[in-house]
């Protein structure tokens, strides 16, 4: 794993969004080449630069052929009666099996539309919001937003806001703090904490683990992260592995809501270690 973190690392020091994504296929197979979906992206993306040979400097009509090439030409599916049926499925996630299945999440389908975006100069920023993601497109002519898993449907500043509202509760009230301008290390990290969060529900200790792992990575000091896999490796019978993250997120998280129960745990450890030993 540490030479996989090293790799993500670099990648998104050099905001390789596209290799940083396919890398994280490495959490299911550790042996996974990205090499054949980079070319298979970068044909898109070829693709929709042959559409817009013309018309390079209209945002409007570049977005209109990312549209018709992902989901028209290469028909990847978003928000569908199929998706629907899916639930917690890792291949949803992992960019390579979206390519593969043609079948998104709403994050990684955002991820991939980004990709082939900066890919033929199309200019955004990608916006996290409460269960979606946008992306929003502006110069000194025009600004719209881009909603990847409606298919590409475009939204002006009105449209994005009621759409903005609908997706909280009524009596709340919008505040721009509730979403969020992303970059490629976010986007990342949230691809690997929805994997981490599948595979904990589907009780794969093992993916679980290295979801983790490149999390620790992106993020090292935090004790949470630190907690979650203390608790995995107890699970997998590394108690010594175990015992360390559990005391290192006692010591900086003192007060926090679990520390009963991981201090139970970590007794638990202990005893089973005496009884082996």
């Amino acid at each position: 794993m540490q030479e996989i973190k090293t790799e993500l690392l670099e990648l998104l020091r050099r905001n390789d969004l596209l290799r940083s994504a396919l890398t994280l296929g490495k959490i299911h197979q550790v042996g996974f080449s990205p090499e054949p979906y980079v070319e298979k992206v970068m044909a898109l993306a070829a693709r929709v630069w042959h559409r817009s040979a013309r018309m390079k400097h209209d945002p409007v009509l570049v977005a209109e052929n990312i549209n018709y090439t992902l989901f028209k030409d290469f028909g990847i599916q978003g928000k569908s009666e199929k998706s629907k049926q899916i639930i917690d499925d890792p291949h949803r996630v992992y960019l390579h099996t979206v390519l593969d299945k043609k079948v998104a999440s709403p994050l990684s389908l955002a991820v991939l539309y980004s990709i082939v975006a900066e890919q033929v100069g199309l200019s955004h920023e990608v916006l996290a919001m409460p269960s979606y993601f946008l992306l929003r497109v502006r110069d000194c002519a025009t600004e719209f937003y881009i909603d990847p898993y409606e298919n590409g449907r475009f939204l002006n500043q009105d449209e994005f806001l009621r759409k903005f509202r609908t997706s909280l509760q009524k009596n709340r009230m919008l505040s721009s703090n509730l979403f969020e301008k992303v970059d490629s290390q976010h986007l990342v990290a949230r691809l690997t904490q929805q994997l981490k969060h599948i595979y904990i529900i589907k009780n794969n200790a093992l993916e679980a683990l290295r979801a983790v792992e490149v999390l620790t990575a992106l993020y090292p000091a935090s004790p949470e992260l630190t907690r979650d896999r203390g608790i995995l490796y107890c699970e997998m019978e590394y108690f010594s592995k175990a015992m360390d993250d559990l005391r290192f997120y006692l010591k900086h998280r003192p007060e926090a809501e679990d520390v009963a129960e991981i201090k139970k745990l970590t007794s638990m450890i202990k005893g089973y270690r005496e009884i082996v030993n």
